[in-house]
């Protein structure tokens, strides 16, 4: 990394116009020095660069290599992001600054081979006050830069990244603060939504964890420690494995705080600004301002069962579906009881807040745990004093090193009405049974499930009710039971014939599970395939007109543009500014219907 004074070029062109050293160096003044270059993570271990010599930094090569796949390792840094088609660009396989993952450490570039960008953004602003959001802001607007917010960079979608942008790094905003009874700012009257942690956007999940368990609390949040808890999670839905018992991150959340791309900062609840409040809460992230803080509401700490239940990795594939299919006909009685968590080929990881008595965590569990024993597996169902308890033993061992991958998911929200009866189950075992064809092994099924409130008591019946109107998120989300995820690995050195056989597979199998939760399933804006076709219905549904209303409203000259992201248009897939994406996207839709 070097400073903006040292930058060699003399312009930057986008959209026609030119933006000069002395331009960007105005903008550095005026946010303190906070502007840098940005280059590819992988940049020390290359001799060249965009096509030019540079040293190798062997020392930095080194440790780079040692934590490619590490989740912190790679949040921590401006350039880390923890999936490879945020660095690389998808539709051009010479356009990257990629390392060979298949190895640990990960590989030495081959000699001669160049580092290029990417989509790594160009610059960025390492926010620290309202006032670098302001200025980037204004400087977008006069000078027609593309603006990308990351955070955390756990994003599938590549959204928080994009070639040739200004990114505002807004990792480095933390604090955090609990409440007894939060009061809710600039209301008439004393409104408290109750007990609360207001988190800065920085701060990371685990980080929140284990700040609420200091407080005798628990925060319903993702399932990864790195995972920025104030930042697209939330903004997206944020699905947890309290769910079934206590809802979204967005059903959760009290208040925010954010710098609207008209360049104001908001304090936004259901009394302040309520149509943002609205579309905050599931209209996602990158679109709509940059989220300084929000406040959640914490459950008090209470013990949580956990049913862990494995089988052996030998086991055939007919068995692996007679496996997913004992899940899918005990799942709606799951749920209905509280557990959520993860079903999937060759295990079974589920949580409980709402059970904390052993004996009946073991009953709800005894045919899955009869059926894993009977093949040679393991079961392990136990009541734990709280969640960090649960935290520390289940989520951590497994949660830091899963990056450093090109990882796509495209999970589809499976409505109960399909466990509820012997046809339905049966056509779940069907769809996984038929995408074997397209190479699709079922040892490898993976559905989360985290849908809210499903937990058949009266407050989550009425906390459900409330919900389905006062969130942005497709109502499918209240409705449904399973996460329905199909998944896709892809080579980091893969050619683009490669990559367009493997996505187009992956879009094929997107539609086929689309067709079988049918009008009454939805997908997810935070994890979905990014070459989805009928996007803005699937992850929105019917709010998402009210959302471009919102987001008209509040950035006009439509300063923050991510792909398929709320205000995003048909047109702009076939731009230069995507093309990255739009070249695969073009070729997709040519052969899929």
């Amino acid at each position: 990394m070097f400073p903006v004074s040292l930058i060699v070029c003399i312009s930057w062109v986008v959209g026609g116009i030119c933006q000069t050293d002395q331009d960007w160096t105005a903008l550095n003044g005026s946010v303190n020095g906070r502007l840098h270059v940005t280059t590819p993570l992988a940049l020390p271990c290359y001799s060249s660069y965009n096509g030019k010599p540079v040293v190798v930094d062997a020392d930095s090569c080194a440790l780079i290599r040692a934590n490619y796949t590490d989740n912190e390792f790679r949040a921590e840094s401006p350039s880390g992001y923890l999936n490879l088609q945020d660095e690389m660009c998808l539709s051009d396989p010479d356009d990257q600054c990629i390392l060979d993952n298949s190895v640990s450490p990960a590989g030495q570039p081959s000699p001669g081979s160049s580092c290029n960008q990417g989509s790594v953004p160009s610059r960025r602003i390492e926010v620290e006050e309202v006032s670098d959001i302001i200025s980037a802001f204004a400087f977008a607007k006069t000078h027609a830069v593309p603006l990308v917010i990351k955070n955390s960079g756990h994003d599938f979608l590549t959204r928080n990244s994009q070639k040739g942008s200004l990114a505002l790094w807004v990792h480095k905003l933390r604090g955090m603060e609990f409440h007894a009874d939060f009061a809710l700012e600039g209301c008439a009257g004393n409104i408290t939504a109750g007990r609360a942690v207001t988190v800065a956007t920085g701060v990371s999940t685990g980080e929140v964890i284990e700040f609420a368990s200091e407080h005798n609390s628990t925060f319903v949040g993702g399932y990864s420690p790195t995972i920025a808890a104030s930042g697209g999670w939330v903004l997206g839905g944020g699905h947890s494995v309290l769910s079934p018992a206590f809802g979204l991150g967005v059903d959760r959340v009290a208040q925010f705080k954010i710098v609207t791309p008209d360049g104001v900062l908001r304090v936004v609840n259901p009394y302040q600004h309520p149509d943002l409040f609205w579309a905050l809460r599931g209209g996602g992230g990158g679109t709509f301002g940059v989220v300084l803080e929000a406040t959640h509401r914490v459950e008090k700490s209470a013990p949580v069962a956990v049913a862990n239940i494995q089988l052996p990795s030998n086991i055939t594939t007919e068995t692996a579906i007679e496996w997913i299919a004992l899940m899918a006909r005990e799942s709606l009685s799951w749920g209905t009881q509280g557990w959520g968590g993860h079903a999937a080929g060759l295990y079974l990881t589920h949580m409980n807040p709402l059970v904390s008595n052993l004996t009946e965590a073991e009953v709800s569990m005894s045919n899955a745990t009869s059926f894993a024993l009977a093949v040679g597996g393991t079961s392990v169902v136990e009541v734990l004093p709280d969640f960090l308890s649960v935290w520390n033993k289940y989520v951590l061992p497994g949660a830091t090193h899963t990056s450093g991958t090109v990882r796509m998911v495209s999970p589809r929200l499976a409505p109960r009405k399909l466990f509820e009866n012997a046809e339905g189950i049966q056509s779940i075992v069907e769809f996984i049974s038929s995408i074997q064809d397209l190479g699709f092994d079922p040892r490898k099924f993976y559905c989360p499930v985290g849908t809210p409130f499903v937990a058949d008591n009266a407050s989550s019946h009425e906390a459900r009710d409330v919900a389905r109107g006062q969130t942005s998120v497709n109502s499918a989300w209240y409705d449904a039971l399973w996460f329905l995820s199909t998944g896709m690995s892809v080579s980091w050195n893969a050619s683009y014939a490669e990559r367009l056989l493997n996505m187009t597979a992956f879009t094929n199998v997107t539609l086929l599970v689309e067709d079988l939760t049918g009008e009454a399933g939805g997908g997810y804006t935070n994890e979905a395939n990014i070459f989805t076709q009928n996007w803005r219905e699937s992850w929105w549904g019917d709010n998402y007109p009210r959302l471009l209303e919102v987001k008209q409203k509040y950035d006009p000259d439509r300063l923050l543009k991510c792909w398929k992201c709320v205000g995003f248009e048909d047109s702009d897939i076939s731009s230069e500014r995507f093309r990255c994406q739009g070249k695969l996207q073009g070729d997709i839709d040519g052969v899929l219907p």
